[in-house]
């Protein structure tokens, strides 16, 4: 199913989900939600989602994006389906990058984004597996920029120069 996405302004973005419990892992409606946010996700055109951004406030992300299905970005790779429960992110270094990020949840704006580039992370799948690695590359930033959804953080909430936030429309 298709949900509507929630919009910046809306309370449930700005508050921090609740963990998924050993019981819900496998379940029947985690795994309608799981479904549920990457039909979502690939009606809109989006690279992740995070439950928050449909109104349901648990720690559960997912990402999936193909370089042959995205023309905005260049050189990322693919990333065959991630469900992202419960993640932890650790910063593996003070190299930032910045990038122009934008959001299901901020539609029609982009904005100058700096992140850390290289992440160390945890996080279990819907079946309960653990699976642990690192990144330095796009995934890393799509990771960071979802969990922040998680923590009620949205990506202009990060911009250090607010006067990069523009509509896509606008060329610059």
């Amino acid at each position: 199913m298709i949900y509507p996405i929630r919009k910046m302004g809306d309370p449930c973005l700005l508050m921090r989900s609740s963990e998924i419990t050993a019981e819900e892992f496998n379940s029947p409606a985690l795994l309608q939600l799981i479904e549920d946010l990457q039909d979502t996700q690939k009606h809109l055109g989006g690279v992740g989602i995070a439950a928050p951004q449909i109104g349901i406030n648990k720690r559960l992300v997912v990402i999936e994006y193909y370089q042959a299905e995205i023309t905005r970005y260049s050189d990322v790779g693919d990333c065959p389906l991630k469900v992202i429960i419960n993640p932890e992110i650790i910063l593996l270094d003070g190299e930032q990058a910045i990038f122009n990020e934008g959001c299901l949840s901020v539609p029609g704006l982009r904005g100058e984004v700096s992140r850390p580039q290289a992440i160390s992370y945890k996080y279990y799948d819907q079946f309960g597996n653990l699976h642990q690695g690192e990144d330095n590359g796009f995934f890393a930033r799509v990771m960071q920029h979802e969990c922040d959804h998680l923590d009620g953080i949205l990506y202009p909430m990060r911009m250090q120069d607010i006067s990069k936030l523009a509509f896509v429309d606008v060329e610059t």
